[in-house]
């Protein structure tokens, strides 16, 4: 049985409405979901930062998603995430708008985590690419989450927005976890997407996850033998025990020019949801079968529990 705590299927299908689930170009469709052996996977909500929120179409592709395929979601559960803040509030929505349709959004299914950025600078704090740290809204963001069991994501902040939310979650005494859905460790693989140890540490000390990404510039350059030096190096530094997957499989045919340049996304044969008993396989290599259980479900199924 295999969890997994990110991949990118509805803005796949947001983008085109000729689009289905079972397009094996979405790299994480429900038939690759399937071949996989998926029982538990946390579909994210994204879009990119614009004017106004844009994240209500993928919201009601998820609910319509699982009427349509109901006997496939009888066999494999499936959670909703933000990645990305802007999805529900846009620069220029007000925040107390954009707030009221994230707790809609939290009725109707709970939401497993939310990243406040993507890679660039939003009204909520600074992405990955930037050095910008936590604004005002992002303060008023965390503490609306304060006791609703919505986690807290690293994956895409900037290291100054990700030691401000720690900050402020202290400070305020806020209740809420803090995960890495889906980074690797920059020890490994020198990227500003990656976890410094000290955060990687951190989020393991809160009772958090750090979800291995599969994305071939976030895991080195020797290979998918470089999913065992990351393996090995959460060992090293005492976090394997909060370690899972979080492969973040999307259609990369689609990206933008910006990152024309970083194709291909992944190594062949492990560039979609159907891999993962070959991940098994090679995990197993490293692993005893407990520990490869652990990372490979049941340490996701346990905290979302």
């Amino acid at each position: 049985m295999i969890a997994d705590f990110h991949c990118d299927l509805l803005s796949y299908l947001a983008e085109d409405s000729k689009r289905t689930p079972l397009d094996p170009s979405a790299r994480c469709s429900l038939s690759q979901l399937e071949a996989g052996g998926v029982g538990l996977q946390i579909m994210a909500i994204f879009t990119r930062t614009e004017k106004k929120s844009r994240g209500a179409q993928q919201e009601k592709i998820f609910h319509e998603m699982q009427k349509e395929y109901s006997t496939f979601f009888k066999k494999m559960k499936a959670r909703l995430a933000i990645e990305n803040a802007a999805a529900f509030c846009g620069e220029e929505d007000p925040l107390q708008e954009g707030l009221k349709r994230l707790g809609q959004w939290q009725e109707r299914s709970p939401i497993a985590y939310i990243s406040m950025t993507w890679n660039e600078e939003n009204r909520f704090g600074g992405g990955a690419h930037t050095s910008s740290g936590l604004k005002e809204d992002g303060k008023v963001l965390l503490e609306w989450m304060d006791g609703k069991k919505i986690a807290i994501d690293l994956s895409h902040t900037s290291d100054r927005l990700a030691y401000d939310l720690l900050n402020h979650i202290d400070k305020k005494n806020l209740r809420l976890s803090v995960i890495a859905s889906h980074s690797n460790f920059r020890a490994i693989c020198d990227e500003t997407r990656n976890l410094p140890d000290d955060l990687a540490v951190e989020v393991a000390r809160r009772g958090g996850l750090i979800g291995l990404n599969f994305v071939r510039r976030f895991l080195g350059s020797n290979g998918i033998a470089d999913v065992l030096r990351q393996v090995e190096y959460a060992e090293k530094i005492g976090v394997l025990p909060r370690l899972c997957l979080g492969t973040d499989f999307f259609d990369d045919r689609l990206v933008g020019k910006e990152l024309e340049h970083l194709k291909p996304f992944f190594h062949v044969g492990f560039d979609d949801s159907s891999c993962f008993p070959k991940i098994k396989e090679l995990l197993a290599k490293q692993l005893s079968p407990g520990d490869t259980h652990r990372l490979c479900y049941q340490n996701l199924a346990d905290f979302l529990s």
